[in-house]
């Protein structure tokens, strides 16, 4: 068995500095972090993270005569119903089986994300559930000295991390063939990617946005549909962002019958940008969402969409960390896919 002195002695440093490293404490030299770091991941050390967590807290954490541990959520925002609603999910699911959840968030900045998983992961969690990351899962491996981990939403190619994903390319292909299905034939999508002047190009890449506009495109294929003569509108996934993107486009949308939204926070931005411009959902133009959160149900008119399985994404993401957590790691990394269903209501 590996232990802190095996490392040392690799490293050419103290076990003590070891530990202070791999716990993610700022007063060593960036040099010997890497070169403590190396030597771990050369060793295949894995820290102890159920006492080291234990010891960071320096307290018991208990209550009703429970023990609970610490699970890190490192989620890209807080201030949308989505991501909101998934972190309430997690924490409950994690609760539920003896875990508390410490939630930071990343805004999908890189240099945030390796500050989460050296400063509150390392000294404070057990596991870390990781989502939309701007890192490799090899640097995720080697911040978090090979920690339990799961990511959310990243479907990029790599062998050791389980991985939750939303159905981004089969919820948008059924969203274009459920509003297909309905008569529409103009349908624009809302939500394009902003990288290149065409905006129909699709890039070999395995996030969610691409994956996304991968389905919408296989559906139109499908369909016999020129994908290039798809009205796309690029904007930011967020409401404000949204409302804009429809009055400064305002002949585009127009000219559809039906606009699908890769999110339904950008739904709701379309559909007050719709008001706008005068167009009504959906007397004059169907929209459509993806996500399924709660308020889509609720709103006027209330949101058709692409709803996920979010509980599911939720109690799948605790229960792979927990496994991995209890030293079931000698089974293979886990690629699992959420259910999803149409959730046919008012605005189309």
């Amino acid at each position: 068995m590996v232990t802190m002195k095996d490392v040392g002695r690799e490293a050419g440093v103290s076990a003590m500095t070891v530990s202070n490293v791999l716990r993610g404490n700022t007063n060593v030299t960036p040099e010997t972090a890497r070169r403590v770091r190396e030597a771990a991941d050369k060793l295949h050390y894995r820290l102890n993270t159920t006492s080291l967590s234990a010891r960071s807290l320096r307290v018991s954490t208990s209550r009703g005569g429970r023990n609970f541990g610490t699970i890190g959520l490192a989620i890209f925002e807080l201030d949308r119903p989505y991501p909101s609603q998934l972190a309430s999910l997690i924490s409950q699911a994690a609760e539920k089986r003896g875990y508390q959840t410490v939630v930071q968030e990343t805004r999908i900045n890189a240099d945030n994300e390796r500050s989460i998983i050296e400063r509150v992961s390392n000294q404070f969690c057990d596991g870390l559930i990781f989502s939309s990351s701007r890192l490799s899962a090899a640097e995720i491996e080697q911040l978090s000295n090979h920690r339990p981990t799961v990511l959310l939403d990243d479907d990029r190619p790599q062998h050791d991390i389980d991985t939750i994903l939303t159905p981004s390319e089969a919820g948008a292909q059924a969203a274009i063939e459920y509003l297909w299905g309905t008569g529409k034939r103009r349908i624009g999508i809302i939500g394009g990617l902003g990288e290149s002047v065409d905006e129909h190009e699709t890039f070999n890449s395995n996030d969610t946005r691409h994956r996304r506009l991968m389905g919408c495109r296989n559906a139109f294929e499908s369909l016999g549909v020129d994908w290039m003569s798809v009205p796309i509108i690029a904007t930011p996934w967020n409401d404000v962002d949204a409302r804009k993107a429809i009055v400064a486009n305002g002949e585009l949308v127009r000219s559809c019958d039906a606009l699908f939204c890769m999110t339904d926070t950008t739904a709701f931005g379309v559909i007050r940008g719709l008001k706008d411009i005068g167009l009504s959902v959906p007397d004059d133009i169907a929209v459509m969402g993806f996500d399924g959160i709660e308020m889509g149900a609720i709103m006027t008119p209330s949101l058709t969409t692409v709803a996920v399985d979010i509980p599911m994404v939720a109690q799948q993401a605790v229960d792979l960390l927990i496994e991995r957590i209890d030293d079931e790691s000698d089974r293979d990394r886990q690629r699992i896919v959420a259910d999803f269903h149409i959730a046919q209501r008012e605005s189309a």
